[in-house]
């Protein structure tokens, strides 16, 4: 279940978001906030391996005086796989770590910066797939996964996707009530998909960096890593991986008309969902 973090008052701290991995406490003043009650719906997951179990930190902008939720993303880039999409076209992991920390992560960041929310990358896992006697079977029903004639997308392909992960790398259900959160980049996640949340699997979030989202199921493109807010085309990696961090953080689909974040395309959050 999410849990709520209740913060009536907090210590005055200040940051440099290049040089710090965290706060840095500027004196003994206590701050007390305009709103007795701030509350925010996280998911806590951890690891074994986790280098940070603590709950995210209220940090006060000395600037603008402004409470940020510093939330840890570890992203597993999976490799050693070559998915076979029916049109033929072959399918391998093409994102890089650089992709993550020079684009990727800072436009999540600029997305959920209106919620005031920072996403800091705990670490990124380069991580060979899983594979097991089922493994041919599962990356070839993946590629070949439709929607449904209601346009919901096949649960059948996610126990093969989870099947995929180490488990090493992931957070164990009796191990959730930590700040840690997963994004798992594999080639392609089914036709006209390109996120999910998990959230049966203890929400290892996943997206496709091959997508056929934007042309209706015809042979798959490179997703792109970002695109303009302005003109919405065909989505984006940065764009997906916000979107399902949105479920993670328990928001929902569809509960704002226009440009949502949480809708099918769009990058807004509404006015509650920030308060969520």
């Amino acid at each position: 279940m999410p849990v709520h973090l209740e913060i009536t008052r907090i210590k005055e701290w200040s940051i440099n978001m290049k040089n710090a991995k965290g706060p840095i406490e500027v004196n003994n003043k206590f701050f007390c906030c305009s709103h007795l009650l701030i509350l925010i719906s996280i998911f806590f997951f951890s690891c074994s391996n986790s280098s940070n179990d603590a709950i995210p930190v209220a940090i006060i902008d000395d600037n603008v005086e402004k409470i940020v939720y510093e939330l840890n993303l570890r992203i597993h880039i999976m490799k050693d796989i070559t998915m076979i999409h029916p049109t033929g076209l072959r399918m391998n992991s093409w994102v890089t770590p650089g992709n993550v920390t020079k684009t990727i992560v800072p436009e999540i960041n600029a997305i959920w910066k209106q919620a005031d929310i920072q996403w800091i990358i705990e670490s990124i896992i380069e991580e060979d797939v899983v594979k097991g006697d089922t493994y041919e079977e599962s990356i070839a029903f993946i590629a070949n996964t439709h929607r449904d004639s209601e346009g919901r997308s096949d649960p059948a392909r996610l126990p093969h996707l989870y099947s995929l992960m180490q488990p090493q790398y992931m957070s164990m259900a009796d191990e959730l009530g930590k700040n840690l959160f997963h994004i798992y980049f594999f080639p392609f996640i089914g036709n006209t998909s390109q996120g999910n949340a998990m959230s049966g699997f203890n929400y290892h979030s996943v997206v496709g960096t091959w997508s056929n989202k934007h042309n209706g199921g015809g042979v798959p493109e490179k997703t792109l890593l970002a695109e303009n807010h302005n003109s919405f085309v065909r989505g984006s990696l940065s764009r997906t991986i916000s979107h399902e961090l949105g479920h993670v953080l328990n928001l929902h689909h569809n509960e704002c008309d226009f440009n949502c974040l949480m809708g099918s395309n769009g990058y807004l959050l509404t006015t509650q969902q920030k308060l969520e």
